[in-house]
């Protein structure tokens, strides 16, 4: 699992034009060989620290769950590599305050350690740093998803489990219910518009032969559905929801439009030259649209950026 999860976010980089992360993200033969967590040791603040009101102490070592710390009102006090979080423009913002712990799989310990955190985020792709890290402090690991999941549900999933864990289920609830308020604006909006007919492909292209597609199991593919928008993407996908393609399989469904998300302007000069880009349906019929760049992993906020993003694309106004 720990394989897969890594060479997913290589992927999402490289999508992204951050290719030269990837020193950063080397993962060890031993790490590449876990199996992973189940999710079976998410634990959460202590009683004693909820009851003392003070914020805790977390450290987190997954950009997704960052994000949806920040949006739980807890400011980590430290992040694997925060600033490539910001460069892949997480929501919420990362306060410069927060402390780089290493790698997303290989932190330093001895700074975590440092940190004193009352709790440590991770995802069941950590399996081999679980009984290390949690010689440290309480571990929580986000559950995994289920399998073909909606991206935006397993979204909320992990909202919760996180609330619960950081002792704010309150927050977490008043939260999710204005998530789901601005997502059914903007659903109802698209809808006045005759803006949801046409299924979509949402798409981060790479260079002028390969693209990274996001299906139903993606946060972006999630948040179609919830908008009430239809995923022209049906074939299978990664871990993370997500499908390395080459431009021919994007012209299945004919009808589509596309968006691409976060391309970099010199790309888009490159495909603008390119015969195999140009044969493309949407791309013929003058269906194709920008959306900016945004954290594909990034939980409920990233949901939030997506809506109101594709409100402004596809209606002109925000909902």
């Amino acid at each position: 699992m720990q394989r897969k999860s890594f060479a997913v976010r290589r992927r999402l980089l490289a999508a992204f034009g951050v290719g030269a992360v990837a020193p950063f993200l080397h993962a060890s033969r031993a790490f590449a060989a876990s199996d992973g967590l189940s999710g079976g040791l998410s634990g959460g603040v202590s009683g004693e620290a909820v009851a003392s009101g003070r914020t805790p102490r977390v450290v987190v070592l997954d950009w997704g769950l960052a994000a949806q710390v920040l949006a739980l009102g807890v400011v980590p006090v430290g992040v694997a590599r925060p600033f490539w979080y910001r460069l892949l423009s997480g929501t919420p913002e990362m306060p410069d305050s927060v402390v780089d712990v290493g790698l997303l799989f290989q932190p330093n310990f001895e700074v975590v350690q440092s940190l004193r955190p009352d709790l440590i985020v991770i995802t069941p792709a950590h399996g081999s740093l679980a009984d290390s890290l949690s010689r440290i402090a309480p571990l929580f690991v986000a559950p995994p998803a289920h399998p073909h999941e909606d991206g935006y549900r397993l979204a909320q999933r992990r909202a919760h489990a996180l609330g619960d864990a950081l002792g704010r289920p309150a927050e977490t609830a008043r939260l999710l219910a204005q998530t789901d308020a601005r997502l059914g604006a903007v659903r109802d909006r698209l809808a006045q518009h005759g803006a949801t007919q046409r299924p979509i492909y949402l798409m981060s292209p790479i260079d002028t032969r390969l693209t990274n597609v996001f299906g139903r199991e993606s946060v972006f593919g999630g948040t179609l559905a919830a908008v009430g928008l239809t995923n022209a993407w049906r074939r299978p996908s990664d871990t993370e929801g997500m499908a390395q393609i080459d431009y021919t399989q994007l012209g299945v469904d004919t009808a589509a439009s596309a968006m691409l998300i976060g391309a970099r302007p010199g790309l888009l000069g490159m495909l603008g030259q390119s015969p195999l880009w140009q044969a493309l349906p949407f791309v013929r019929g003058a269906r194709v649209g920008q959306l900016p760049m945004m954290l594909p992993t990034g939980g409920t906020p990233t949901a939030v950026k997506l809506a109101d993003a594709l409100s402004v694309a596809l209606t002109g106004a925000a909902a």
